[in-house]
């Protein structure tokens, strides 16, 4: 039986981390958070931070002892419930879908004046999710080579933004909130947006060398990279449009339009490539990672294995592949039905990511807890553990920040609450009637592939 192969080492796992947290949301959502926090952007974008990388001290525990394709997959059912696990998988492939829509929107609206026919965003975007999907078939070690050429110009470009700004008008860190608290809420939940990734190199376990010290470190060097980099992007942006921020929210390209005021035209071209380098190392990470997701429940049966097999050129679980950029289509579609205006179509798929995404880390950091118990040699093999007063510690504080996050997000927005119930209302009733399937046929569904053995 063919195996994926680890073809990904620390530089290509960093690369992963920062393109995939560091993508085209910065450029089009820096502008919503300002909107929304005024003068505490700064803070909104590090609460965000702060929820996110909570989550990732138990990503970081539980990857480094058990390296896996599918670890959002594999983490919950082994360690809760394969119906847990299967539940936590759908809500990342949703949210995860939601945050290639973001980008793949950006990134149209961006390029709409260069298009040689008249597209909508959304039109231009799914000509891009095609290109990339094609891209994509060539194999895995062409889009990683990719990914570490395209982050670092994106990240080249983010700190001549920083520094162009910074070096011509005074940055002012202040907590003046035009929305009210409420406005800050929901600038963090977009700003969580843009943290988006951390998870998404949990899923390369299998395909990356020395993966138990590997992970972790390209998680906590990519963290502090993405750390820097945003603060210094919310600040320059909040300098450089000052009380204009509604008007700049409007504009195709917001971070652009605000570099122009300050800098030279070969910067302001170096940095509109940033953007699409942004968008597409954003595709490249979701394509890369995230159908391994599919691919883990092909192999314990939960989809069908047809979705199991890997493409013996490219050694990569293509038809995995096809069936989240299905989902990514679809989304696309729906979102030019629902909305009109570009940002407010943004926006949407925005909190629909967040929402996932912060589920997702609600089950995984119970999960860690249990490590110990259900793996122990695994746990005491890990690269990276934490003591476990030190793990309770953060994993409380990511249950009750991301719970907290995800109700007021509801709160907000009924229609993502809709869509969640729906759409969990849906997953589980085909868990019961697969596994109902499975049993009659005499087939056996969830924890079916064991790489490692319970003790």
């Amino acid at each position: 039986m063919m195996q994926l192969q680890k073809k990904i080492g620390l530089i290509e796992g960093i690369a992963l981390v920062t393109g995939g947290v560091i993508g085209m949301g910065i450029y089009v959502m820096i502008a919503s958070i300002t909107v929304k926090a005024g003068a505490a952007v700064w803070a909104a974008i590090s609460l965000a931070l702060m929820i996110s990388l909570a989550g990732v001290v138990p990503l970081m525990q539980i990857s480094s002892a058990l390296p896996i394709a599918g670890g959002g997959y594999f983490y919950c059912s082994r360690l809760l419930h394969p119906f847990a696990g299967t539940l936590v998988s759908y809500w990342a492939i949703l949210g995860g879908a939601s945050s290639t829509c973001v980008v793949a929107v950006g990134l149209g609206s961006y390029l709409k004046p260069f298009m040689p026919f008249e597209a909508s965003p959304h039109l231009t975007a799914g000509i891009l999710v095609i290109g990339f999907y094609i891209l994509y078939l060539f194999g895995l070690k062409l889009v990683t080579w990719l990914q570490i050429v395209m982050s670092a110009q994106l990240i080249l470009a983010l700190i001549f933004y920083v520094w162009g700004i910074t070096s011509q008008t005074p940055v002012t860190v202040g907590f003046d909130l035009p929305n009210g608290a409420g406005g800050l809420i929901m600038a963090v939940i977009l700003a969580f947006n843009v943290c988006i990734g951390f998870q998404i190199i949990t899923e390369m376990g299998e395909e990356m060398r020395d993966a138990r010290r590997n992970i972790p470190l390209s998680l906590l060097l990519g963290g502090i990279s993405v750390l820097v980099i945003y603060l210094g992007v919310g600040l320059a942006y909040l300098a450089a449009v000052g009380d204009r921020a509604e008007a700049f929210s409007k504009m195709n390209a917001p971070l652009v339009e605000s570099a122009r005021i300050f800098l030279p035209a070969w910067m302001l071209t170096f940095i509109g490539i940033g953007a699409v380098s942004a968008g597409l190392t954003s595709f490249n990470a979701a394509a890369i990672t995230l159908p391994r997701e599919l691919y883990a429940q092909a192999r314990d049966g939960i989809i069908p294995r047809f979705f199991e097999k890997l493409n013996p050129v490219s050694n990569s679980p293509t038809r995995a592949v096809t069936l989240f950029f299905f989902v990514v289509a679809i989304l696309l579609v729906a979102g030019s039905q629902l909305f009109s205006e570009v940002n407010k179509s943004i926006d949407f798929y925005g909190f629909t990511a967040a929402c996932g995404v912060m589920m997702l880390t609600v089950f995984v950091s119970i999960a860690s807890l249990r490590l110990p118990k259900i793996f122990p040699e695994q746990y005491q093999n890990a690269y990276f553990k934490v003591s476990k007063g030190w793990l309770r510690f953060f994993v409380t504080a990511s249950i009750l920040s991301s719970i907290g996050l995800v109700l007021l997000l509801f709160m907000e927005s009924t229609l993502i609450f809709y869509i969640y119930a729906g759409y969990t209302f849906v997953v589980s009733a085909y868990y019961l009637l697969r596994q109902q399937w499975m049993r009659k046929k005499g087939l056996p569904m969830g924890e079916v592939f064991q790489p490692y053995k319970k003790n």
